[in-house]
């Protein structure tokens, strides 16, 4: 590298010229004495003498000579930067199309990817804004941030007597550890609105939340621990920054004003900073209420003295000294105590079963998630790709830059003949290409604003938008800056070097073709594969992978949408009736139910209707732990099931097809003998190769049901989730657990969108006061559960639309460049017989040989490729042939395109022509 660029590199050069200078010195007071009258061997040795240490002398000389070539060499670097800088500056606006494209495609590349690197930030990687968030631990699983389960003691979650446990005897393992579990829906009017209901977004906490976790109060004040004493001993709440500013104008007189929640009168007491709204991402709590207040606000579910309602999260503060790996081990060893002390009556788990039993304990600083949980794997996925994305816009710059390079030929030779060094040239070419690249880089920052906020608008699709909080920050910047200098160093170095290998004598000649180092085009027949070339066929490669990918999803998409559901899912509508707001509980519910059953059922277009408690596709999702006898459980796992609690008639109102036994009836009442409906799976899974009719379940460790009929599996609320172990309870002859909902699934002859209105108007005509929360087709409510696969796959089809484009662009721009330097050629060609068929094929040979090339490289690629998406795809592999297939047809079709009107231009050349250039 030393002897090609003829630099002096290092620091070794300054010491050889200090011994060169000593040595100098020496041997000029040597000859001096030997020129009176001393021996050589004499005199050198009293020369050497008189100079004195010559050690110490060359390394002051040798520091002082390297600070001031530092010094020089850094000035000089600055101002050659600076000259480079004005010089790319003044020829890119000589060239402003040419930097307009350029720019405007880095843009795109450039914002695209900070746009998901935003996304990913904000769900994947940002802390909480609490003080010192690295010190916090939390326990439970982060996905249930809205979860209640009813059964035995649990480790995902905990109840609050559980937590209570942990918060007294953790051993000082923390220092502070906060409860914090969901409101479910709130019904709340400030005292000077009148009746005027809101539904903000709640959450109970323990008294010690804000202290835990550090965040002060921006008005009045936070809870300050006491009020978990007694049970409504502190009817005070704390709200979110959001809603002062929204509901209340930031009035400063709000402190200590009183408001209505679910019917208790509560009084604010203090506002949170603005930078916090939770620790829950995703979800933005607009206001905190203390534990104590639970059985206050939801007196038919008293849940703070009963272990065996789990519904709580935990994040604790670490105390100092102690690490994550002792807090996971003591947090662990309490949590498989507590499942020892609190056994199911009648089937207790062995210790063993309760070691093999999942632990959710972890670093706590980003909080918990239900997002998170939904969106980390497509998120990495989608960040792949559009990396993979820019890398094929880069390509497509690299080859602008080479054709630019050709233009440019003279120029460098120019540059080359009067003295400047290639390093030089090469420096000065990446400097242009790093102005580029900032340029793009700044612009894309304007792409990633607008483009983070419609990916999340796409994320919600349709419903209301994920509260996440999307900030171009540090990390975000720091990623674009780094995200630039690489695309910079991808696009810009390639043609720099090439750009600065000139052949003088040839450049220099007026009309010479073979400009730059000969080009980066395609070339004729028979020469070396340019860099142009190998950047097409890279393109082509990276665009088969992402298409390969988008198909895969596209397909996968398809087998979800179209996959046995075992309901009548074209003809359901699921109404979502709010029965709490009106206080309706007890024999009063039973009738309302059977009631607005009575006259849905009535309405014109309705085939039949039942109800249930968690609904199709929306609402909440139950589990409970089951007992059946003759079944030994291998672990805690086998003794949970789901289920819901339905009316009369439900199999038949859904579409389910029922195997065996018989549906509920209005007579499976509350003092009728207790039956269930269970699922095939899990007649399968308790009862295998025997009929489960007339079997006894123990449900909740205490109440027995008698199986009187199986339903076919039934997707109810996932429709890419595989079957899971379901039964099915009367809803008139079991309480309800917690009465905040009920839901109709009315079953219509034609479109239920039609029956919306008269849904409504029914409900309304008997009791006005009764509000709606939904009225939905289930088709809608379908969709609306598989928003992650569908954003998945709008993106990477998009991705990979974008990435053919591209490509195709590419391949019309290098067959063009061929075939405007091979003009000569194909005009001998055509004057000495060739058809223009012959012509059109030669340069569509050429062309497919091209895509062939990348074809072949891409194919593995995009196998390889394929397995990260596995976990991603259902009812199809990852190999999948058809998918390949139409990813393979459709970049086939684009190549012949992108490559058709070059090879039709060859075709047209006049023999003339081509003999008057040459």
């Amino acid at each position: 590298m030393r002897r090609a660029f003829r630099l002096r590199i290092g620091r070794t050069h300054i010491a050889h010229e200090v011994d060169d200078e000593l040595a100098f010195h020496i041997d000029m007071r040597t000859q001096q004495l030997i020129a009176a009258g001393r021996s050589p061997e004499a005199a050198r040795a009293e020369a050497a003498r008189q100079f004195g240490d010559v050690d110490s002398v060359r390394s002051d000389c040798v520091t002082i000579d390297q600070d001031r070539e530092r010094a020089v060499h850094r000035a000089h670097v600055l101002e050659e930067l600076k000259q480079d800088v004005v010089y790319a500056l003044r020829t890119l606006r000589r060239n402003a199309g040419f930097a307009a494209v350029v720019v405007g495609t880095l843009a795109l590349g450039i914002g695209a990817n900070t746009s998901m690197f935003t996304l990913v930030d904000a769900v994947l990687l940002r802390a909480i804004p609490v003080s010192h968030p690295e010190q916090l631990v939390a326990i439970g699983d982060p996905s249930r941030t809205s979860s209640v389960s009813q059964g035995s003691p649990r480790v995902d979650l905990l109840s609050y007597p559980m937590y209570t446990d942990l918060r007294d005897n953790n051993n000082h393992l923390v220092t502070g550890l906060l409860a914090s579990g969901r409101t479910g829906r709130l019904d709340a009017n400030l005292a000077d609105s009148g009746r005027v209901l809101e539904h903000p977004r709640g959450r109970f906490v323990s008294a010690n939340y804000f202290q835990v976790l550090g965040v002060p109060a921006a008005a009045g004040r936070t809870f300050d621990g006491t009020e978990d004493r007694a049970v409504g001993a502190a009817p005070v709440v704390v709200i979110s920054n959001g809603y002062w500013t929204r509901r209340l104008a930031r009035d400063p007189r709000a402190i200590g004003k009183t408001m209505t929640i679910d019917g208790a009168d509560v009084a604010i007491i203090g506002v949170a900073p603005a930078s916090f709204s939770g620790e829950i991402v995703g979800t933005s709590t607009d206001i905190w209420i203390p534990l104590s207040m639970q059985p206050v606000m939801q007196p038919n579910r008293k849940m703070l003295e009963d272990r065996s309602t789990s519904w709580l999260l935990s994040l604790g503060r670490l105390t100092p000294g102690v690490t994550l790996g002792q807090a996971q081990a003591g947090f662990g060893a309490m949590l498989h105590r507590a499942l020892i002390d609190y056994p199911i009556p009648g089937q207790a788990l062995t210790p063993e079963q309760i070691r093999r039993m999942r632990i959710f304990v972890d670093a706590g600083d980003k909080g918990f998630s239900r997002v998170r949980e939904l969106y980390a794997r497509p998120l990495v996925t989608l960040l792949i790709g559009v990396g993979l994305l820019l890398l094929i816009i880069c390509a497509n710059v690299a080859n602008l830059l080479l054709a630019r390079a050709v233009a440019r030929g003279r120029e460098m030779s120019v540059r080359l003949a009067v003295g400047a060094g290639r390093a030089r040239l090469v420096r000065q070419l990446l400097t242009e290409s790093m102005v580029l690249g900032l340029l793009g880089a700044a612009a894309g920052l304007l792409v990633a604003w607008w483009g983070s906020q419609l990916l999340l608008w796409m994320a919600s699709d349709g419903a209301s938008t994920i509260p996440l909080v999307l900030r171009l920050d540090l990390p975000v910047l720091a990623f674009t800056l780094v995200l630039s200098v690489v695309a910079v160093v991808v696009f810009g170095l390639a043609p720099a070097l090439r750009a600065s290998r000139a052949d003088l004598a040839s450049t220099m000649r007026s009309g010479a073709r073979s400009l730059a180092g000969g080009g980066g085009g395609l070339g004729a027949r028979g020469q070396r594969a340019p860099l142009g070339k190998m950047l097409i066929a890279g393109q082509v490669a990276l665009s088969l992978v992402l298409l390969v990918g988008a198909a895969l999803l596209v397909r996968s998409l398809q087998k979800i949408q179209t996959a046995s559901v075992g309901l009548d899912r074209d003809h359901l509508l699921v109404v979502d009736v709010d029965i709490a707001a009106r206080g309706y509980s007890g024999d009063r519910l039973s009738n309302l139910a059977v009631d607005l059953s009575a006259r849905l059922g009535r309405l014109p277009g309705v085939a039949a209707v039942s109800w249930s408690e968690n609904g199709l596709f929306s609402g909440t999702e139950s589990a409970n732990t089951v007992q059946v006898t003759g079944f030994t459980a291998r672990d805690y796992s086998d003794t949970v099931a789901f289920y819901d609690q339905v009316g009369a008639g439900y199999a038949r109102a859904v579409g389910a097809q029922l195997l065996m036994g018989r549906d509920f009836t209005d007579l499976d009442r509350e003092h009728a003998p207790p039956v269930t409906l269970i699922n095939e799976t899990m007649a399968r899974f308790y009862w295998p190769g025997e009929s489960a009719i007339g079997k006894s379940i123990r449900i909740s460790d205490s109440n027995s049901v008698t199986v009187v009929g199986v339903v076919r599996d039934i997707q109810d609320h996932e429709l890419d989730a595989a079957p899971v172990r379901r039964f099915y309870l009367s809803y008139l002859q079991h309480p309800v657990g917690e009465a905040g909902s009920l839901r109709f699934e009315v079953r219509a002859t034609g479109d239920p969108a039609a029956l919306s209105n008269r849904v409504r108007r029914e409900i309304a005509a008997a009791d006005p006061q009764l509000p709606v929360g939904g009225v939905d087709a289930l088709t809608f409510l379908m969709r609306q559960s598989i928003q992650r696969e569908r954003l998945l796959t709008r993106l990477a089809a998009g991705f990979g639309g974008f990435a053919l484009l591209l490509a195709a662009i590419g391949l019309y721009g290098v067959m063009t460049y061929a075939i405007t330097r091979r003009t000569n050629e194909i005009g001998l060609r055509v004057a000495l017989g060739a058809r223009q068929l012959d012509v059109v094929r030669m340069v569509l040979g050429d062309a497919l040989r091209l895509v062939a090339l990348g074809v072949v490289v891409g194919i593995p690629l995009a196998i390889g490729a394929a397995q990260l998406l596995r976990n991603q795809l259902h009812g199809i592999g990852a190999t999948d042939p058809a998918a390949l297939g139409v990813a393979l047809g459709v970049l086939a079709v684009s190549a012949v395109v992108a490559a058709l009107l070059p090879a039709l231009k060859a075709a047209g050349v006049a023999p003339v022509v081509a003999l008057r250039e040459e």
